[in-house]
Parts: C-alpha cells; structure tokens; sequence
C-alpha cells in the first residue's frame, strides 16, 4: 500500500518548518552583528514610545533574543529529524502506526515548543499522523482460500 500522502504531508511541514529554522537563524545572527545592535538600538530611540523603553536593558535583550533563538533552533531540528524518522517509517508500509504517533506528538509538542511559530508544519504533521493512523493496511489475499 502506497504511503504516498502521508510521506506529501510530511515533507510539507518539514518545508514549512523552515519558518521557525529561518527565524532562528535570523535572530542568532543578529545578536551578534554589533552593527545590527547599534542600528536596533538607535531605531528604538527614534520609536514614538522611547520614554517608556529608557528602562530597558538593551544588552540583556539582546542576550535573550539569542538564547530563544537558539532554543527555536534545537526544536525545530528535534521536529525536523522525527519527521524524517516517520518518512523512514512510512516507506514500504514498515510501520506506519508507529509514524502516526510520532507525528501527532511532534505536532502537539512542537507547536507548544515554538510558541506557535511552528504551527503550519505541525498542522501538516497532524493531519499526515492522523491518516497514517486511519488508514487501513490490506491484508493479504490467501490465493487458496478463494474457492469458485
């Protein structure tokens, strides 16, 4: 029995995993650009609420905009690599019970886990899990058994 949707889907939310992976990747690159700091920093004081940001910290910011991007990274990568184990799994019908689950708790998980900025790719991976567990595997015909 061919997969093949199941497999579609999958790849799609890996694709579109690529958000949160962009996102991060961003975000750690910007952290440490001192230019990027120095340009941030005078866009923010130029902002129409500057008195209220004056308490802000811009250092410590910083330091947190690098250490969630760097926890987005990891799970979007955690998320990435259990979609192509279920892709493994999924192909040639192995186990494709076992993929369902794996994909319905990536995308329960992973969604939580990004702050819903992996939400299209975890959409895709749920409803790839849930036909991967609807979806009927046939059972094989005994030749002799058919009588005429």
């Amino acid at each position: 029995m061919n997969r093949t949707a199941e497999i579609v889907l999958t790849v799609i939310g890996i694709v579109l995993y690529g958000l949160p992976l962009a996102i991060g990747f961003m975000f750690r690159s910007f952290q440490n650009n001192p230019q990027a700091k120095e340009d941030f920093m005078n866009a923010m004081q130029q902002a129409p609420n500057s008195q209220e940001l004056q308490n802000v910290n811009m250092d410590q910011m910083f330091d947190f905009m690098g250490a969630f991007a760097l926890f987005i990274l990891v799970v979007s990568f955690i998320a990435v690599g259990l979609a192509i184990l279920s892709i493994y799994f999924l192909k040639g019908n192995k186990k494709p019970k076992a993929a369902g689950i794996i994909l319905i708790i990536t995308a329960v998980v992973f969604t939580l886990a990004t702050l819903f900025i992996g939400l299209f790719g975890s959409v895709a991976f749920l409803i790839a899990g849930i036909v991967a567990l609807v979806r009927k595997t046939p059972k094989p015909r005994d030749e002799e058994a058919i009588t005429y």
